[in-house]
This record gives C-alpha cells, sequence and structure tokens, in this order.
C-alpha cells in the first residue's frame, strides 16, 4: 500500500534537432596508394635494356596478381545474406552472382581506416561485419560506392566524404541487422546472465557459465516486431526506426541515404550483443534509443565517438560490464537512461563533464562505489535516478548545487552517514527517494522544510535517529511522508498539522512516544495514517472524527489509554481500525460498529493488554 512515484522516468519529449554545417574528420589523413618506383640504373644511357627489363617486370607482376585474384576466387564461397523481409534477396545478376573483391577490398580498407569496425571482425567468414560488408558488395542494389584516391593522396572533399559517411553507415545498419538476427550469432553471443571478464570489463566475451536460455533459442525467438525496408533497396532514410537528418523535424522521410539523426528500435526484440559499429559509424546521430529489447554484451567505449549524441536510451535490456569511461566525451547529451541491465562498477567521475544531462537514469543495476563529487557539475539536471544499486559511501554534499532538481532517486543501496542538510537547497525538488539505506543514520534535516515544493518525501527503512522536525509542518503542499521503520523518538508535533494536503503518513516502526496532537485534525487530506509500534501515549483525540476523508488507522502497539472516542463513527469512508496492544477502557463504541453494517469498515481489531476492553463487533477478537 506504500505510495512509488507514478512520474514517468522516460523523457517527456525528444527536442528538434538541428543541422550542424562544421564536420569532423580523421586527421590521420587517406591511404596511399602504392607507386612504382624506377630503380636507379634506368637513369643511366641504357635506355633499350631498362625499357626491356621494365616490360618484362610488369608482365611477371601482371601474371602473379591474376593468379592471386583466381585462387581467392575459388578459395571464398559466397554467403548469401537474407534480406529485411526475412526472404533471400536477389542475386546481383550483374556480375553474374559473384563477388567484386577490389571494390570488397577498397571499401573494407576504407572501413579499416577510419577504424569502424575492427580487422580481425571482417577476416572472419562468419562474422556479422563479413556478411554486412559482403551484402553491400554484392547484393545491395543501391550498388554505392567509394572513389579511389589517386596516387598523390589526395583526400576526399564535398559530396564524396557524405557519400563515404552514408555508406559506412549503410553498412553499420547491415552488421547491426545480422548481429541480431542470425540465429547462430546471437546464440554464441548472448546469454540471459553474461558474466563479463574482470581483466577486460570491455570484452563482450562470456566467461564462466551460461544460462540454457540461450542454446534453446529459435529464429522466430529472435525475429524483430518490425524490419520494414531493412537491406532492402530503398534508402536507409526509409528503414524502420532511422530518421535522416535534416527530415527529423517535418516528419517526411524520404528514400535516399542521408546522415542519421535518429536510431529508434525501442521494444522490437532486438537480440544479441549490440555491435560497436553502432557508435563508430554514425558521426552526426542526435538519438539512439534502443530500450526494452533482449540487448547483452558490454557499452563499449567507442561510444565515445557519438559527440553529437543528444539521447541515449538503453534501458531494459541485459547489458553488463560498466560504464565506460568515454562517456564523459558525449557533451551534447540530455539524456542517458542506461537502467534496468545488469551493469556494474562505478559511476565514472567524468560524467561530471556532462554539464548539459536533465536526466540521468541508472536504477536497477549493480552499480557500486561511492557516487562521484562531480554530479554536483549537471547544473541543468531535473532528474536523477540512482536507486536500487549497490552503492556505498554518503551522499555528495554537491547534489545541493544541483537546483534545477525536481526527482531525487537514491533509494534501496547501501548509502552511509547523515542526509546532507544542502539537500534544502533543492528549491524545485518535488520527489526525494533516500529510503532503505540501512546505514544512512543522523537527524532528519530541518532544512527540508526548504522544500516547498515537495509531494513526496521518503525516509523509510534508515537508521534515522533524533526527533522529528517542527519545522516539516511547513510543507503544505507535500502528499506522502515516509519515516517508518527507522529510531526517531520524541512526539509527533503539533506543527504538523499544517500539512493540509498530506494524503498518507507512515511515522510506524520508530520510538515515538507522547500523545498524538489534537491539531492533527488539520491534516484534513489524510486517509492512512500508520503510527503503530511506537510508545504512543494518552488518549486517542477525538478531533481524528474530523478527519473525514481517513480509511485507515493503524495504531496498534503503543500505550494508548482511555476509552475509544465515538466521533470515529463519523469516518464514513473507514475501512480498517487497527487498535490492538494498547491500554484502552470501556466497550467500543455503538457508532463505530455501526460503521461495519452501513459503510465500508471490514477489519476492526481491538485486543488489548487487559480485559478492561470490549469489542462485540470487532472482525478479531
Amino acid at each position: 500500500s506504500r505510495r512509488l512515484s507514478d512520474r514517468p522516468r522516460e523523457a517527456s519529449n525528444l527536442r528538434s534537432f538541428y543541422i550542424h554545417n562544421n564536420d569532423n574528420f580523421d586527421d590521420n589523413g587517406y591511404k596511399q596508394n602504392s607507386r612504382v618506383v624506377c630503380p636507379t640504373w634506368c637513369l643511366l644511357n641504357r635506355r633499350l635494356v631498362c625499357a626491356l627489363s621494365m616490360i618484362f617486370s610488369l608482365v611477371i607482376v601482371l601474371v602473379a596478381t591474376l593468379s592471386v585474384e583466381k585462387n581467392q576466387n575459388d578459395d571464398l564461397t559466397p554467403w548469401p545474406p537474407i534480406g529485411g523481409n526475412g526472404k533471400m534477396p536477389t542475386v546481383d545478376n550483374n556480375n553474374g552472382g559473384g563477388m567484386d573483391f577490389e571494390k570488397f577490398n577498397r571499401i573494407k580498407d576504407r572501413i579499416l581506416e577510419h577504424q569502424i569496425s575492427h580487422a580481425s571482425t571482417l577476416e572472419d567468414t562468419n562474422s556479422s561485419q563479413y556478411k554486412a560488408l559482403t551484402w553491400l558488395v554484392r547484393d545491395d542494389k543501391r550498388q554505392l560506392d567509394l572513389i579511389s584516391i589517386d596516387d598523390e593522396g589526395i583526400g576526399l572533399t564535398g559530396s564524396d566524404v557524405d557519400l563515404e559517411e552514408t555508406l559506412f553507415q549503410r553498412y553499420a545498419l547491415a552488421v547491426l541487422w545480422y548481429q541480431t538476427t542470425t540465429l547462430d550469432i546471437v546464440k554464441a553471443t548472448s546469454t540471459s546472465s553474461m558474466v563479463v571478464s574482470d581483466s577486460n570489463p570491455f570484452d563482450n566475451t562470456i566467461e564462466g557459465e551460461t544460462s540454457d536460455a540461450s542454446s534453446t533459442l529459435s529464429q522466430n525467438d529472435i525475429t524483430w516486431k518490425t524490419s520494414t525496408n531493412w537491406l532492402s533497396d530503398k534508402g536507409l532514410c526509409v528503414w524502420h526506426g532511422i530518421t535522416c537528418h535534416p527530415y527529423e523535424t517535418t516528419g517526411v522521410k524520404f528514400d535516399g541515404d542521408f546522415h542519421v539523426a535518429i536510431l529508434n528500435l525501442t521494444d522490437n526484440n532486438v537480440n544479441g550483443v549490440l555491435p560497436n559499429e553502432v557508435f563508430t559509424a554514425f558521426v552526426k546521430m542526435n538519438v539512439l534509443d534502443l530500450s526494452r529489447n533482449e540487448l547483452a554484451g558490454s557499452i563499449g567505449r567507442e561510444i565515445g565517438r557519438l559527440i553529437d549524441l543528444q539521447d541515449l536510451f538503453l534501458s531494459s535490456n541485459h547489458f553488463t560490464g560498466v560504464i565506460p569511461n568515454e562517456i564523459g566525451n558525449l557533451g551534447s547529451l540530455f539524456n542517458l537512461y542506461i537502467n534496468d541491465n545488469n551493469i556494474r562498477g562505478s559511476i565514472p567521475s567524468r560524467i561530471g563533464e556532462l554539464t548539459k544531462l536533465r536526466g540521468v537514469s541508472m536504477f536497477d543495476n549493480k552499480i557500486e562505489g561511492r557516487i562521484p563529487d562531480e554530479i554536483g557539475n549537471l547544473k541543468d539536471i531535473v532528474a536523477l535516478y540512482l536507486d536500487t544499486n549497490k552503492l556505498t559511501g554518503q551522499i555528495p554534499t554537491t547534489i545541493g548545487k544541483l537546483t534545477k532538481m525536481v526527482d531525487l532517486r537514491l533509494r534501496v543501496n547501501n548509502l552511509s552517514g547523515t542526509i546532507p542538510t544542502e539537500l534544502g537547497a533543492l528549491g524545485n525538488l518535488e520527489t526525494l527517494y533516500l529510503d532503505t539505506n540501512t546505514k544512512l543514520g543522523g537527524r532528519i534535516p530541518r532544512e527540508l522544510s526548504n522544500l516547498v515544493k515537495a509531494t513526496e518525501i521518503h525516509l523509510y527503512q534508515n537508521s534515522l535517529t533524533g526527533p522529528l522536525p517542527s519545522e516539516l509542518g511547513m510543507l503544505d503542499g507535500l502528499l506522502y511522508l515516509y519515516i517508518d521503520s527507522n529510531e526517531l523518538t520524541g512526539p509527533i508535533p503539533e506543527e504538523w498539522g499544517g500539512m493540509k494536503d498530506l494524503e498518507q503518513l507512515f511515522v510506524n516502526g520508530n520510538q515515538l512516544s507522547g500523545e498524538i496532537p489534537i491539531t492533527i485534525r488539520g491534516m484534513e487530506s489524510l486517509h492512512y495514517l500508520r503510527a503503530n509500534d511506537n510508545q504512543l501515549s494518552g488518549e486517542l483525540p477525538s478531533d481524528i472524527g474530523k478527519m473525514l476523508k481517513m480509511e485507515y488507522i493503524y495504531l496498534e502497539d503503543n500505550d494508548i489509554q482511555g476509552s475509544v472516542p465515538s466521533q470515529l463513527g463519523e469516518l464514513s469512508k473507514l475501512k480498517l481500525l487497527h487498535l490492538d496492544g494498547n491500554d484502552l477502557t470501556g466497550d467500543m463504541p455503538s457508532q463505530v460498529c455501526r460503521l461495519k453494517t452501513n459503510f465500508y469498515l471490514v477489519d476492526l481489531s481491538a485486543k488489548n493488554n487487559d480485559d478492561g476492553f470490549a469489542c462485540t463487533c470487532c472482525t478479531s477478537q
């Protein structure tokens, strides 16, 4: 019955994106072709001998080259790729169904030069990279190609660069397709409980025991829900989930191969390990959304190359490994959502370099270590979700600098120390979850009364001590206050009656004492009161009968004395009343008993410490 906020943890919308005119180029330059160098003796006066020698040498080179090419054609078995519609594509008959190895090697060399893929993957005929390049060269009907760089090593310019980069994109998307739809590859790389090597946390290989789930996968299990136009003769801009520049702002899709702005395959049953080509080939990508899929493996450090990325959504998958330090390169990032995975390790301190971040969501992982102080550099952040991890250490005081924060959740960790008073500076904060950190102690800071926009404060199941701050009564907009299961002492402050909008108050499981203040009637919206398992004394205030929205009252196991006020019979919405384990006297008023027969009361119990109290209408004796 405890309320957990239903505030959506996902970005509410994606901002409009614009074309960036400044391109980023590799500083290493392009690969130069080999040159024929004339030997020095040809420069002497032996022109005829020189000419004959060179002709003879060229003939030998030509024969050797043809022989090698023939052997390559004889040894290579063309791999028949599967098209995006699940059917075998038509082989390009213009080349007799064969492979243009000159084109294959030309594109391969350029892919390696730009570090789009690793050489070992392109040499493995069973890899998704080799299959993708084979499709691009042999079976892709668009037949995009790269121009040859001349012997002087002059680089590409203008539209030639655009062609090169969009060709890399088409290749990378093909890699993603084969990596996640080829059954043998998915079986070899994915498992529901992947163990990543400690010596190389960025290695996607599996160590130790693997789940039997991957061995029972079928092709139907890994089929994408939607794959319209993938690996077809259409431009990649009309493939499912792809939006290109500059058309992401108009909603109109064009059949072309332009720069990818958005790759969105959310909730599409994408399986297997995410290939690094997704990070290396899209120089102008703004949004990557692969959330709610079945992706596994680690997040590669190559992600640092997506320097224009503004939104990263990888939540609700099976990612393992650590958060790469290169995440600090993504200086344009607004949203970082990697929650609901199996990510471990610590939060990199470089996260403090992402000063444009507005949403950070890492909950439900296995992240450990301290929350870095650099988190305080995220001055524009609105939501920070680090809950349900294994974080340790103290809550950084630098969080108090995040004055735009609306939603802060650090619950269910191993945090220790005290609640920083600096949190009182978060004047825009609406939701504060610090509960279930059993080593978090000290007093509840009175500075939390400055959170004038707060609607939820969760401090339960900690080790908090000391009295309840009376200043919290100033939070007249607070709806939910949970401070139960601590070691708090003293009375319930009279000032708390000022929380007129409060709907749920949980103070049970503490060492509170004194009488329930009559000012509690000021909590006119309260419908759920849990104050059981304390040391409250005195008589029940009759003014509780004026709290007409009350539905649940738990006051058992206290030291409450006297009679039950008949005014409780005015609570026509009451469903539960627990008064067991007190020192009540007299009889249960008939007005209260009538709530069972005429209204909604279904759970009434008042078994007391002696026989001085009688309740003939109680549901449990």
